[in-house]
């Protein structure tokens, strides 16, 4: 849709989607981070008139359940919506079906997707960097500039969620006191008030490490339950290739033409 307004939206507690969504909104263009749980409160006007681009992370091979919720307080009013999932170069799962079901049970029209590999946070090699080439063709992609391969909608029930089971099986945020100055600056990052007065870490802490990033005196760090987690990331963590997609959905009668 030629001249629409343009949506921007994500969610980024380490700044990956950020940098990703800075990249693709326009001078005109509005760009919404709610990645702070102020930033959730007044919801955006949708309507066929606008077009929509949401920026999401992948945990545990999912979005994660804080943008479930924010998208269902959405009503996207058939407003078209294209989904960029950035993980951390491991595994994707299905991240971009599931979040284009939960926009089509918003009222979105889900049109493009993409899978951007990213710099995995636990990971100590930094690699999959968002470079200038690369952001640049995610424009070209949403632009219509370049030839695309379909994705078919999954059917998924989206209450349903397996994140604070892994979680559990995974670490937990931990606060070093004897390091602690007690700035708050911990606090003030958490996407889902985690860190409580003590700065002790309650338990729908995320593990996203939003708080690690933004302790100056690295006070904050994650305790893995068991050598699994790190080990599975070193072995895991590699260069990967940026992929882009057209949505089909034949059950609400909306297909793409999809050319060779």
């Amino acid at each position: 849709m030629e001249n629409a307004e343009k949506i921007v939206l994500c969610f980024s507690p380490t700044g990956s989607c950020l940098k990703a969504a800075r990249a693709i909104c326009g001078q005109k263009d509005r760009l919404i981070d709610f990645t702070l749980p102020a930033n959730r409160d007044a919801l955006p006007v949708f309507s066929k008139n606008i077009q929509a681009v949401f920026v999401l992370p992948v945990y545990n091979r999912s979005v994660p359940d804080v943008c479930r919720s924010y998208i269902k307080k959405l009503k996207g009013n058939g407003c078209n919506a294209s989904v960029i999932c950035v993980y951390g170069g491991v595994t994707k799962g299905k991240s971009l079906t599931i979040a284009a079901k939960l926009l089509t049970d918003s009222g979105f029209v889900p049109v493009k997707g993409a899978y951007i590999a990213a710099p995995h946070f636990y990971a100590k090699e930094k690699i999959n960097l968002l470079s200038h080439e690369r952001l640049e063709r995610l424009n070209e992609f949403l632009n219509g500039n370049f030839n695309t391969r379909e994705i078919k909608i999954a059917k998924l029930n989206p209450l349903l969620s397996f994140q604070p089971l892994l979680k559990s099986l995974t670490g937990r945020c931990v606060t070093d006191y004897s390091e602690c100055d007690e700035c708050g600056k911990c606090k003030g990052v958490c996407p889902v008030n985690a860190v409580a007065e003590d700065f002790s870490t309650k338990h729908n802490c995320i593990l996203c490490g939003a708080c690690l990033n933004a302790c100056p005196l690295k006070a904050r760090s994650i305790k893995f339950f068991s050598p699994v987690p790190p080990l599975f990331i070193k072995l895991n963590c590699k260069h990967r290739h940026d992929e882009f997609f057209y949505f089909t959905d034949k059950n609400v009668n909306r297909m793409k033409k999809i050319v060779s």
